[in-house]
């Protein structure tokens, strides 16, 4: 199926008719895995030995892998450890979209089903072929998978150079020195091994997970693209030689506002990385400038268990926000920019703090779930430890997510069981990868569960707002156009989004962009600043329907 006929058969024209003013018209999320054809289950490789890895569980990632018009599913697996027993293959999945919700496994005829110890995935076209690549980062030795554009992936690994033996906790694609093709950065977590595993015991049980101080962090990771289908480390050229971090989340965007991808890495019980893209003449300079950002540690000046991260405009001033998820006992951050990348945590006085005490954050995204123009909140929660109950009454390990509304000044309000049924259970979460699984305009999600079932969960209802779904298509060698900021003009109001996939915990988004448009009807303006720097502004365009935006189609501009 062509690109251009797949667009025309997902456009969603307008707003449903049977929303009244005084209707509610909101999303309900639920729970469609037992009909969609995913029979994913999750093994941490768990034998009572409490190897320190098993608690953190893996991610997931939707990507157009055929592309045939619709998002597919990579599963990461976590696997076998010493001690544990279990029969069969028990690797990665790959789901194909076959419509309506509904999904095939494919993973034996992709080949893509690597049976290492798994963390998370980074799903783009890293050598420009139109067709998108599988990156996966492990407990061990990381593999790339490389589409063969017929349905099947070859591994070339060691012929890109990318296998990473750390233990790899984040990844993302960018192209931090702007030559049109994507880099690659690997945050790593800590340095485990069987031989170093550590007997922990909080009282009064006799045994459970140590915390990651007890490990020393395994260094992050830069790799710059050659044009050519292999990549060189750059890590310490590049400017990355702070040592400490224990990654488990990244995500890139203009924070400073100079045009170019800076660069986030939520590290775990150490302070935060923030690196400003200072790159220039084809080479890659990134400056750490975490400390002066005020994103390092929390407000108090401690370090929190950061896992998962995004960045969005959550208060309509155009600049980029920051949302970390963080450890029970620790709140989530809400660090919110101040248009100069001077941030200040205000997760309290914005409604997310206090109520997130007691959870344990894993996957994390803004996206507009009622379309009214700002951007809400999703958090994935889940205890690291099984048998917290036992020594700590107020913790349970199976948490409920949340959904937060945003007024559109960037305060949040707990939509709790309002947002459907899925809000109700209870489950042991970690990465969550959100996609327009059936493209109707909403956002629908996988979480990827610890040692559990995966879910698929479906945005379900009806509403008054209306949407407008961007498909940006770069030139070169990023066709996906990812690093591209797109701002939009409707209803008298600007809005600002990143393509991105690479950000939440261990997962890769959609990089469709949706916007939010209340009651507009059209979006009147669309300004595009593509990775390589060029802008363009487009013309109007009617809501309810996705449009391809393609780099070179609109009218250059130096503004």
């Amino acid at each position: 199926m062509s690109l251009a006929r797949s667009i025309l058969l997902i456009a969603v024209i307008g707003a449903p008719i049977s929303c009244q003013r005084d209707d509610p018209c909101r999303a309900s999320y639920v729970d469609v895995t037992a009909s969609s054809g995913i029979e994913f289950v999750h093994k941490n490789g768990a034998s009572g030995r409490f190897y320190f890895i098993e608690t953190n569980g893996s991610g997931a990632g939707f990507f157009d892998y055929d592309r045939d018009g619709d998002m597919d599913l990579y599963v990461v697996q976590s696997g076998r450890l010493e001690g544990f027993e279990h029969e069969g293959k028990l690797g990665n999945k790959l789901y194909r979209n076959d419509g309506g919700m509904r999904f095939a496994d494919v993973t034996d005829q992709a080949r893509v089903g690597d049976e290492g110890y798994g963390m998370g995935c980074a799903l783009a076209d890293y050598d420009g072929d139109g067709w998108p690549d599988i990156f996966v980062y492990n407990w061990g030795p990381d593999v790339l998978y490389r589409n063969q554009g017929d349905g099947t992936f070859e591994d070339v690994t060691v012929e890109a150079g990318v296998g990473d033996p750390g233990n790899g906790g984040a990844a993302v694609f960018a192209d931090f020195d702007r030559d049109s093709d994507l880099d690659l950065f690997v945050g790593n977590y800590v340095r485990f091994s069987y031989e170093t595993n550590v007997v922990c015991s909080p009282p009064p049980v006799e045994r459970s997970y140590c915390h990651p101080d007890v490990f020393p962090p395994d260094p992050d990771t830069l790799y710059r693209n050659n044009g050519d289908g292999t990549f060189s480390e750059v890590t310490h050229e590049a400017g990355i030689t702070r040592t400490e971090g224990k990654a488990l989340g990244a995500t890139i965007g203009d924070v400073d506002g100079d045009g170019d991808m800076d660069l986030f890495v939520a590290n775990d019980s150490t302070p935060n990385d923030l690196y400003r893209n200072d790159s220039a003449d084809g080479r890659i300079s990134l400056t750490d400038i975490s400390n002066e950002a005020n994103v390092a540690y929390d407000r108090d000046g401690r370090t929190q268990g950061c896992m998962g991260c995004d960045l969005a405009d959550i208060d309509g001033d155009l600049d980029l926000d920051l949302i970390v998820t963080n450890l029970s006992m620790e709140h989530n951050a809400l660090y919110v920019n101040d248009g100069a990348a001077y941030f200040e945590d205000l997760a309290y006085p914005r409604g997310i703090g206090r109520i997130s005490l007691l959870d344990f954050g894993w996957g994390t995204r803004f996206f507009d779930h009622d379309f009214d123009g700002d951007n809400d909140l999703l958090v994935i929660n889940g205890h690291l430890h099984y048998n917290v109950s036992e020594y700590d009454a107020s913790q349970s390990y199976l948490q409920s997510p949340r959904l937060f509304e945003n007024d559109g000044k960037g305060f949040f309000r707990e939509a709790g069981a309002s947002a459907g049924p899925f809000f109700a259970q209870k489950i042991s979460g970690r990465g969550l990868a959100m996609a327009d699984v059936d493209n109707d305009g909403d956002l629908d999600f996988f979480v990827n569960c610890n040692n559990q079932r995966g879910i698929l969960v479906e945005c379900q209802g009806e509403f008054l707002n209306r949407w407008i779904g961007l498909w940006l298509k770069g030139k070169s060698r990023n066709p996906d156009a990812i690093g591209a900021e797109v701002k939009i003009t409707a209803g008298g109001r600007r809005q600002v989004q990143t393509v991105r996939g690479s950000l939440s915990y261990a997962s890769f988004q959609d990089l469709r962009l949706l916007f939010g448009l209340s009651s507009a009807r059209r979006v009147d303006a669309i300004e595009v600043l593509w990775p390589d720097g060029d802008k363009e502004v487009f013309p109007a365009m009617e809501a309810g329907r996705y449009h391809e935006i393609v780099q070179g189609t609109g009218r250059p501009t130096s503004d």
